[in-house]
């Protein structure tokens, strides 16, 4: 998998199973969660906020109020 770039600026492998359980949490159905992750392709040095973009929008897409709340969750 490649490594994606964090908010704190360390690289980190991409974590499919990590964007998951992370809509999970925002109320996205497994079966669209697993979906959306299956469809993420990130590039090596990709942001992680531009990946939370495209997973938002995508999201969007399926469940609504799930991606609001995803939109507006930051970790601390």
């Amino acid at each position: 998998m490649p490594k994606v770039k964090k908010r704190a600026g360390h690289e980190e492998e991409f974590d499919k199973a990590k964007l998951e359980r992370s809509m999970r949490k925002a109320g996205a159905t497994e079966n669209a969660a697993r979906k959306i992750a299956d469809g993420m392709k990130p590039r090596a040095g990709m942001a992680t906020s531009e990946i939370r973009q495209q997973v938002a929008n995508e999201l969007r897409r399926h469940e609504p109020d799930a991606a609001k709340r995803y939109e507006t969750y930051r970790k601390e």
